[in-house]
């Protein structure tokens, strides 16, 4: 959740076109529904080959159609190391390839524009002003217009073996201390890249730079409250507030799908859609909307999370308040500790959680969304770093090696997301069911072959272990004699789902609701 965790660790989720000059003689992947979500995980590591190879087979196994790429291979100076030098595209096209073997259709490239040469101002350790200098905005414009040509799909001096266009891309990685540059020169930066891009293809999708918007709370009654809650919020990184991105989704011809990063909890995402819906509505236009970066519900950040007293404490986000924060640092404590029971706790929760936001996204008609992690946050789980990155730091579906990236161990996170691609697969519709509790959550998914209903307590407050798994009854309507119940995979080395078959009364059967998701369908 942090800013400083998050530059430590290792997808925008894409939702593309199948390109049949392409795909005709290439073997079919797995791409998402028309018009539904593309799920996909970050960020996926390509130091090496090994890497590469590991990570791609093995997430290959969860059935996702998306992975994003870890952005600084493609910062404009990691790429290119000076003017008129040649572009090394052999990270990225290893990134391509690969994942494109094992029929990842959906492919992220956030083109960061950083440059020791070409920004205004980039140096090693410090980045004020990302934008092109004027004098190699060509360059900066060749760069981008390169890229997309290359991954476009359209025969023109496409890397060899494409198998499918990638055509969404992110000019900057976050809109945030990541591009801290005045609005005015990143809007200028942005305009440059979509003409190149929309030059080498009319297929290619720009994001601009994702808005950050947690620790804001932006679940308010009116619209009025914006400006208000923006401005009572402690936000430790301040470049961008609310008056930039309102100036960005100013100019709409800029960009052609709006992007957000979902660094809360899982309702944070209606929450956001609310408002750009709002913002856009009142600018007279609408777009898609990715969520390009998640991490689970992490509770605090940017600063110490073991601790209640003291200086640097970290910041509260919602669910949590102000008067959990003791119970919290006791929480992180046993977590930085290596206790084994409040680790595994954890990796349950952030199974749970993370099907909990793809299905929330879904319902709210997000077209792309990148879950964290594919790994744990290096460094972000040690003593020494104090938990500041909340729970995100333990957000890993898999354990790798730190040389070989063999992987050793796959955590609930890896297995509640394949068991999750199951039930997604195909889907045609997500609908939320209304319920009389505003703690039920119920959806029902329609998908051709019969539909499933996934359904959950919202705790709307800050759980941990202590809190047991407090639940709620709620009456379901399956139409039916009997229903399956199967439960999100949430347990260390549990590899399949407990399931269970209860008898209905005229279709009807009460069930349980905890934090723990629970899928519901017909025998």
């Amino acid at each position: 959740m942090t800013a400083s965790g998050r530059r430590s660790r290792c997808v925008v989720v894409l939702l593309v076109l199948l390109v049949p000059a392409v795909a005709s003689s290439q073997q079919a992947g797995r791409f998402p529904p028309a018009g539904g979500l593309a799920v996909g995980l970050e960020y996926a590591i390509v130091n090496t080959a090994h890497f590469v190879v590991s990570m791609a087979r093995t997430f290959a196994e969860t059935g996702m159609p998306a992975m994003k790429l870890l952005g600084e291979v493609t910062d404009w100076g990691a790429m290119q190391k000076g003017p008129n030098l040649l572009i090394d595209f052999s990270k990225l096209d290893l990134f391509v390839r690969e994942y494109q073997k094992h029929g990842f259709t959906e492919l992220t490239v956030a083109l960061k524009p950083h440059s020791t040469w070409g920004s205004k101002d980039v140096r090693l350790l410090k980045v004020t002003n990302a934008s092109p200098k004027p004098q190699y905005q060509g360059h900066f414009q060749r760069w981008v217009r390169a890229v997309v040509e290359r991954y476009d799909g359209d025969g023109v001096a496409d890397m060899p073996g494409l198998r499918w266009p990638v055509r969404h891309v992110e000019i900057g990685s976050e809109f945030s201390s990541y591009e801290p540059e005045p609005v005015a020169d990143y809007l200028e930066a942005l305009r440059l890249a979509y003409e190149a891009a929309h030059q080498a293809s009319d297929r290619v999708l720009i994001a601009h730079a994702a808005f950050l918007l947690t620790p804001v709370d932006m679940n308010v009654t009116s619209p009025a409250q914006y400006d208000s809650v923006w401005a009572r919020t402690r936000r430790v990184d301040t470049h961008h507030g609310l008056a930039d991105m309102r100036a960005v989704l100013d100019h709409p011809e800029r960009f052609d799908v709006l992007n957000i990063h979902n660094l809360g909890d899982p309702y944070e995402i209606e929450h956001v859609v609310r408002w750009l819906r709002y913002e856009t509505s009142q600018r007279g236009y609408s777009k898609p909307v990715i969520v390009s970066d998640t991490t689970p519900t992490s509770y605090i950040g940017w600063g110490t999370a073991t601790s209640c007293t003291g200086s640097s404490l970290g910041v509260i986000a919602a669910p949590a308040t102000e008067a959990d924060r003791c119970r919290l640092a006791a929480y992180f404590t046993k977590l930085v500790n290596g206790d084994a029971a409040t680790l595994a706790w954890t990796r349950g929760f952030v199974a749970s959680d993370h099907v909990q936001r793809t299905v929330i996204a879904a319902e709210q008609g997000i077209t792309v969304i990148n879950l964290s992690f594919t790994s744990d946050l290096p460094f972000a789980t040690s003593k020494a770093f104090r938990a500041g990155a909340g729970i995100s730091a333990w957000g890993g579906a898999l354990k790798l090696a730190p040389f070989t990236g063999q992987v050793q161990e796959r955590y609930p996170l890896f297995y509640a997301i394949q068991q999750l691609m199951g039930h997604l697969t195909g889907y045609r519709a997500i609908e939320r069911v209304k319920m009389s509790d505003g703690k039920a959550r119920v959806y029902r998914v329609t998908k051709p072959g019969g539909g499933v209903w996934i359904a959950w307590r919202d705790p709307q407050a800050a759980l941990l272990p202590e809190d047991g798994e407090p639940g709620l009854d709620v009456q379901l309507d399956v139409g039916v004699p009997s229903a399956t119940l199967e439960g999100v995979i949430t347990g260390i080395r549990q590899m399949q789902p407990m399931r269970k078959t209860v008898s209905t009364s005229n279709g009807r059967f009460m069930l349980r609701l905890t934090h723990q998701p629970v899928y519901v369908s017909r025998p």
